[in-house]
């Protein structure tokens, strides 16, 4: 159900505009103290060796690294990619809300979607999804890739277009297939959770009158599109080896069918955990929506509410449970992260049974379309606090900071340890340095240094000097041994920093 005048005519363009001053908001807020090793590696991908996946990965693209190459300063670099991966996730969610939900007011279901998402989820979760992960990227370009093919919808508004002439279709659909693929590059699973959520969207639309073969072909093409995406970005991994020169380092396959009751057990408890409250909160809203749907008025929607939050509910699930049976997920602890995209659409799900009403209520609607636009910069407030790049820079100091002084004394060009305490440092040094006009570089020893070893390496003798937090010795020594950097010699100790160089440059 579509309520005309419960938005801007223009609708897609101010949604955009909430969600990119979210994205701005929160760019510049307390999410940076969460910043950790795994996010910084894609802005050293971008700032000291490109390489198409994350260093030494084989499944995550670095296409935002790639769009950042011409910011060369370390912290605007940050800041960019951050910014586009913020939007991309509510983007996503926006996305989902208009492919799930079209035909009804999608815009209000989306806006109160993101903005709840930002005020509810917790900040590690938020983080995750929002700023560290692949997972909203994939979906945001997959879901564009599909809104496009279909013509019309949420791409088309946002290009000051109509429905496609007869000659526009090719276009279209060469340009659905790109972002399809730029989405499997990015995330080669993103197919996997749109592929169930495209059969469940068919199936709802059956169920409320939709023409067999309209919904024929629709799933046909999304179906079409994402077989290749997935097909294209298996196939990426497969060349990884002849791309790189590497094995595959993906923990490969799914678990024994006889393992898998316990995995999904174990991830679903994970993950409940991280997002409790979040997740009573959102049963508590769809439990409201839910009764104001059986009030005499709105009786008629309840039923389709009903079908289109199953319809994510049902992809979620399906997700879930392909994700907790994986060889990968077992190995990294079943960690909660792995249920991010089944988190957004539950989120959605729950969400949606609320908009209903509120979309349906004469009264309620325009106010309610209103407020939750706002509430997708206002989440963002909530999320990180008001904006401040100072906060943003004292929160970096602390997350990665800690030994930049003394590897600027010590004039180091690499930093060797654990890889939680390497690249943030790497990172800090980098835009402490460009902050001073010092051109001297700084590259990690750890975990993924292949990619920039051979630029320390071909760096004149002299000025090969290795800092080792004392702590971090052992760790250290193991890179050593692996990269054969050795015979190595202790020159000096500086801020409890070992001084490490090679012994022929002595």
């Amino acid at each position: 159900m579509s309520l005309p005048g419960a938005w801007p005519r223009r609708r897609p363009l101010v949604l955009l505009g909430a969600v990119v001053a979210a994205a701005a908001l929160l760019d510049l807020s307390s999410f940076h103290a969460l910043e950790h090793g795994d996010s910084i590696v894609p802005v050293l991908v971008s700032l000291q060796r490109w390489t198409p996946f994350y260093w030494d990965q084989e499944r995550f693209g670095m296409l935002l690294p790639l769009l950042a190459l011409p910011v060369r300063d370390p912290l605007g670099n940050l800041l960019l990619q951050r910014g586009l991966l913020v939007v991309a996730g509510l983007g996503a969610v926006v996305l989902l809300a208009r492919h799930v939900l079209a035909g009804r007011d999608w815009p209000l279901a989306g806006a109160l979607a993101a903005g709840t998402l930002l005020a509810l989820a917790p900040a590690t979760w938020l983080f995750e999804f929002l700023g560290d992960q692949p997972y909203g990227l994939g979906l945001a370009l997959a879901l564009a890739g599909l809104a496009l093919a279909e013509g019309g919808g949420v791409v088309a508004p946002l290009a000051g277009a109509g429905q496609p002439r007869r000659g526009q279709r090719a276009v279209r659909l060469a340009g659905a297939l790109v972002l399809v693929l730029l989405a499997h590059w990015v995330n080669a699973a993103a197919g996997l959770l749109l592929l169930p959520l495209a059969v469940a969207r068919a199936g709802a639309d059956l169920l409320e009158g939709g023409r067999l073969r309209e919904l024929r072909a629709r799933l046909g093409l999304e179906a079409g599109l994402l077989a290749l995406g997935l097909v294209a970005g298996q196939a990426l991994i497969a060349a990884y080896p002849a791309m790189t020169g590497k094995p595959l380092r993906l923990e490969a396959g799914t678990l024994p069918p006889g393992a898998w009751p316990h995995a999904w057990a174990t991830l679903f408890e994970n993950a409940w955990r991280a997002a409790a409250v979040w997740g009573l909160i959102l049963a508590v809203a769809a439990a409201a929506g839910v009764l104001l749907l059986l009030l005499r008025p709105l009786r008629g929607g309840l039923r389709s509410a009903l079908l289109r939050a199953g319809v994510l509910l049902a992809a979620a699930l399906a997700y879930a449970l392909f994700a907790g049976s994986l060889r990968w997920v077992q190995a990294n602890a079943f960690h909660w992260r792995y249920l991010a995209p089944s988190s957004v659409l539950v989120h959605l799900a729950a969400v949606s049974l609320l908009a209903e009403p509120l979309a349906r209520l004469p009264r309620l609607a325009r106010p309610a379309a209103l407020a939750a636009l706002a509430l997708v910069p206002l989440g963002a407030l909530v999320a990180g606090g008001p904006p401040s790049l100072g906060r943003v820079r004292a929160d970096l100091d602390r997350v990665a900071g800690a030994h930049t002084e003394a590897i600027l004394a010590a004039r180091c060009t690499a930093v060797a340890g654990d890889y939680w305490t390497v690249w943030p440092a790497v990172w800090h040094v980098l835009a402490v340095r460009a902050e001073r006009g010092d051109p001297l570089p700084v590259y990690g020893i750890s975990h993924r240094s292949n990619p920039t070893l051979p630029a320390f390496l071909a760096l004149p003798a002299e000025a090969r000097r290795i800092c080792v937090p004392a702590a971090e010795r052992a760790h250290a020594e193991r890179w050593f041994e692996d990269y054969r950097l050795g015979p190595l010699d202790e020159v000096g100790r500086a801020g409890g920093m070992r001084v490490l160089v090679q012994r022929e440059a002595r």
